[in-house]
């Protein structure tokens, strides 16, 4: 069954070994690394011991960001976090960028045409996967709505990036939040993505913890356990209220959920 994780950004505690400690007592298998200086909280990891399951960003820049200077920085953070990645066992999480698109207006875009953003992309994306298999790390490439970002929209975009690095240290990722705006049938789309799927994030329809909003779970859990996903699966959302009340609820809801669902599935096949 799929194992859950949680955004260590969302768990009480001073460090993130207590952090780490409170998400296992709530009821999750694992953490997920989530702040605004990557390279600083995945040392702490390393240096402390603490398991994680992924590592959501957090360096400067992105990929096809307007200025080349910060391109160059985030190329270089990538590296860096991919050597501590392979320490840590847990991979990076990319996308091309976050919040400039060409479906805003023209002062949201990079100032270049979606061609030109696609071909900087993959050059990024080519340069630190060669560096991540020298090194050992890894990469899940996920897929954000339209509204955020340009390239890597639907699961399936994703899924195509992954398979264009023919790389073992690069897989896709579904968010189910942005899936909820982009995805027909999300659970299908899951599905559709089998052995390339290597993580997903969980939000409800209003990016609040799962089963605060009107997100289509069941359609989700039914995807997973049809395919036999038994990655992570990871909150990436807000709170509704103090994270020591509402993580605990929300675990039982996803466990309740995805028994279900497994249940309903029978054995499970990965598609081809």
């Amino acid at each position: 069954m799929t194992r859950l994780a949680v955004q260590s950004r969302l768990v009480p505690g001073d460090s993130l070994r207590q952090k780490y400690d409170n998400a296992r007592r709530y009821g999750f298998d694992g953490m997920e690394l989530s702040g605004p200086v990557m390279i600083d909280l995945a040392r702490e990891a390393v240096r402390d011991g603490v398991p994680v399951t992924a590592m959501c960003s957090g360096h400067r820049g992105w990929f096809i960001d307007p200025d080349p200077e910060q391109v160059r920085a985030c190329r270089e953070d990538v590296k860096v976090l991919l050597e501590l990645g392979a320490e840590l066992g847990a991979p990076l999480i990319v996308v091309p960028i976050y919040g400039r698109t060409h479906n805003l207006p023209p002062h949201c875009g990079t100032g270049r045409t979606r061609e030109e953003d696609r071909a900087l992309w993959l050059e990024g994306l080519r340069e630190v996967t060669d560096h991540a298999e020298r090194v050992g790390g890894s990469l899940v490439v996920e897929a954000i709505n339209r509204f955020e970002n340009s390239i890597s929209v639907k699961v399936a975009d994703a899924v195509g990036f992954a398979r264009e690095m023919d790389s073992t240290q690069v897989r896709a990722m579904g968010d189910v939040f942005h899936m909820n705006i982009e995805e027909v049938d999300m659970g299908a789309s899951l599905e559709a993505a089998g052995d390339l799927l290597g993580y997903v994030h969980l939000a409800d329809s209003q990016r609040l913890e799962p089963g605060m909003g009107h997100l289509d779970w069941p359609n989700v859990f039914a995807g997973l356990a049809r395919m036999g996903y038994d990655g992570f699966a990871s909150m990436e959302c807000h709170l509704s209220g103090p994270g020591e009340e509402v993580l605990p609820v929300a675990v039982e809801f996803l466990r309740r959920g995805m028994a279900e669902a497994a249940s309903a599935a029978g054995p499970a096949s990965v598609p081809a």
